[in-house]
């Protein structure tokens, strides 16, 4: 049975003030109100009365009991009486509270246990000694110290109930050295985990006695485990995902899609226990830019899914093709066979003697062959054989030796990454001017360009000043890699590098434009915006949220680039939501395995608070009771009134027998 004590006894001889009290309502004077004509004659009266009887026999009242009560109520509350209760930790503690998605699932009484942590952690709060300090940690993408070695208790609750799970992974590395930082000065310290479990095992020493609470009961879950979507040349884009189920019992579920927030499919699933399934979709004709993905339970299922954060996926359908390819060649085999082994190349050979066909193109590649007018379109021109507006053709040159050093290449270009000519061989080469729009790629000893690109007229447009015929390039490993690099270049620049991310990672925004702001959209429509001052790029990390993100790159006021991405939980540790019994973890005398614990000490649960609340009830209750009796009219004065208005009547026997009954 828990003990009961007091923590400041010595208060209690407060309840002297008893005494004057009591006084008080002995000294008081008490008369029955009587109707009288006039006070004149009875003044005398009065005052001979009050020289004469100062003191009154105590009679029982009402007020006086009440306020004898607050009293009593208000001396026990500051004598600060305790009970005794068993509590998961006392002295110097640090409390992390699991803030990561799994803590999300709704398998605690039907409350999260994000929650149910939280409750450990008020009635931690609320059995906290005088000289004990506690550290809340929220332990998330990033941890947050919610408050630091804090005595008051109201400081505590306030920051413990504000605090708000995540939908990504905790990083515990993180939330123990801010931990072990509160460790210094300390010689002993109580670190507490409220968790599920699903720690990494190499989390970094941990100082002082380390605690963990178990939160959570359920392990059934099902959850989408990937999503994304690809389009090869010339066909719909294919969608493909994983449902996994976490659970201990068979399943199944609705896949739904949507396509830019429309409703496009839905089709039943069975997902035995413990496994994946795999989805392939073939046929998303519709044109798309974003891709929703959600899992349902039919109505007719009984296995509960715990946790729901997982049953939402994201994906953004990209262009990662260059397109129709428009080959313009006299049987050039080197350059049709490259170009037709290129991902995202849609290829279309053209007949030189009929000259340039119409069609929709993105790239036009010319070899040894140029139309008097050349198209409005990106060009790779292999071997000019004339000059156009872009560049004059002015001779040939057979200087062709290159840098075995260098290899000839521009470093620190995308374009070039990798790429080495210092074994190619080239016979003759064509020499041109005109060409300051591009910059040089590759070039002989003497400087003289082998390979440009640039952008020119709102084209982008490269040029390979040789022959491949009067080379040995295509016999190269560079080939193909240079191919590669330059299709890369053609096709459509993206302000990011990713589609999808996971929450809290962070995000490099590079425009390939110009300009001078960038604006993110995040999914509940909050702008960011980030301004690019004397930079290429800017970071981008307020990523929690799962959902659909719009990048806007902005130059003088006007969007000149939108892109998209997604953030998403594709994450197995927290979508296995089976809670653990034990954690391990690295301590100063090497690896300990902690078991769960739910309280082992003994704390001291304070009860002034109720009482200095039973004390307030009291005061209102003789509030009421004392203006009641202002209002209540006089005894004598209501009989006296009845006697003036009503004959007097003589009372049988029986009648005062019933009266009196």
């Amino acid at each position: 049975m828990s003990g009961f004590g007091l923590l400041s006894p010595l208060l209690l001889g407060l309840s002297a003030l008893a005494v004057p009290i009591i006084l008080l309502y002995m000294l008081r004077l008490r008369r029955t109100d009587m109707p009288i004509s006039s006070t004149f004659l009875w003044q005398q009266l009065v005052r001979d009365r009050e020289a004469n009887a100062p003191w009154q026999r105590l009679r029982p009242n009402w007020l006086l009991l009440l306020q004898l009560l607050i009293l009593l109520a208000l001396v026990l509350a500051l004598a600060r009486p305790f009970r005794e209760v068993k509590t998961i930790t006392t002295g110097r503690t640090v409390l992390l509270i699991d803030a990561s998605a799994s803590m999300n699932a709704t398998d605690v009484d039907g409350k999260s246990r994000f929650q149910e942590a939280k409750d450990l952690a008020l009635d931690a709060v609320n059995t906290l000694g005088s000289d004990d300090t506690m550290t809340v940690i929220r332990v998330a993408e990033v941890p947050e110290v919610l408050a630091a070695a804090s005595r008051d208790r109201t400081v505590l609750r306030r920051a413990i109930r504000e605090a708000k799970p995540s939908q990504g992974s905790a990083d515990w590395a993180a939330a123990l050295t801010l931990a072990a930082a509160g460790a210094r000065g300390v010689d002993e310290l109580q670190v507490v985990v409220l968790s599920d479990g699903g720690l990494p095992a190499d989390l970094p020493d941990i100082p002082g006695q380390l605690r963990y609470v178990k939160v959570g009961e359920q392990v059934d879950n099902l959850a989408i485990s990937a999503l994304s979507t690809r389009a090869l040349p010339g066909e719909p884009p294919q969608l493909f995902a994983q449902i996994t189920n976490y659970g201990d019992q068979n399943t199944r579920a609705i896949f739904e899609l949507h396509l830019d927030g429309e409703f496009y499919s839905s089709q039943f699933y069975d997902v035995p226990t413990a496994s994946t399934i795999n989805i392939i979709v073939n046929d998303l004709t519709q044109p798309f830019t974003e891709l929703e993905a959600r899992l349902s339970k039919p109505s007719n299922e009984s296995v509960t899914d715990y946790l729901s954060t997982d049953n939402v996926a994201y994906a953004i359908n990209t262009d990662t093709s260059n397109g129709n390819v428009l080959l313009m060649t006299e049987g050039n085999i080197f350059i049709e066979r490259i170009l037709s082994n290129l991902p995202g190349v849609n290829l279309t050979l053209g007949d030189i003697s009929r000259g340039l066909p119409s069609g929709d193109y993105e790239l036009v590649v010319f070899d040894g062959w140029l139309p008097p007018t050349l198209p409005d379109v990106d060009m790779l021109i292999i071997d000019p054989t004339q000059s156009t507006t872009l560049f004059d053709v002015v001779g040939e040159s057979t200087a062709t030796t290159i840098d075995p050093l260098t290899g000839g290449v521009l470093r620190d270009d995308d374009r070039t990454r990798f790429v080495n000519f210092a074994d190619v061989s080239i016979r003759q080469i064509r020499t041109l001017d005109r060409i300051e729009w591009a910059t040089t790629l590759v070039e002989t000893q003497n400087g003289e360009p082998l390979v440009l690109a640039g952008e020119v007229q709102g084209r982008q447009v490269a040029l390979f000043t040789f022959a491949l015929g009067d080379s040995d390039l295509p016999l190269q490993i560079t080939w193909p890699i240079l191919m590669t690099r330059l299709m890369e270049w053609y096709r459509p620049q993206r302000a990011v590098s990713v589609d999808s991310l996971a929450p809290g990672q962070s995000l490099t925004i590079r425009p390939s434009v110009d300009a001078d702001t960038v604006r993110i959209k995040d999914p509940h429509g909050n702008t960011t915006t980030l301004r690019l001052e004397n930079v290429a790029e800017v970071a981008y990390a307020d990523t929690t949220t799962l959902g659909f993100y719009e990048v806007e790159v902005v130059f003088d006021g006007n969007v000149v680039q939108r892109d998209h991405f997604a953030v998403n939980l594709f994450d197995a540790r927290e979508s296995q939501i089976a809670p653990v019994d034990e954690i391990r973890v690295q301590t100063a005398s090497g690896e300990t395995l902690i078991t769960s614990t739910q309280r082992e000490e003994t704390g001291r649960r304070e009860l002034w608070t109720y009482l200095a609340g039973l004390a307030l009830l009291i005061l209102g209750i003789e509030w009421w009771y004392y203006h009641r009796s202002l209002t209540r009219k006089p005894k004598a004065l209501m009989t006296t009134f009845r006697d003036q208005n009503q004959p007097r009547q003589k009372r049988r026997w029986w009648q005062v027998k019933g009266l009196n009954r």
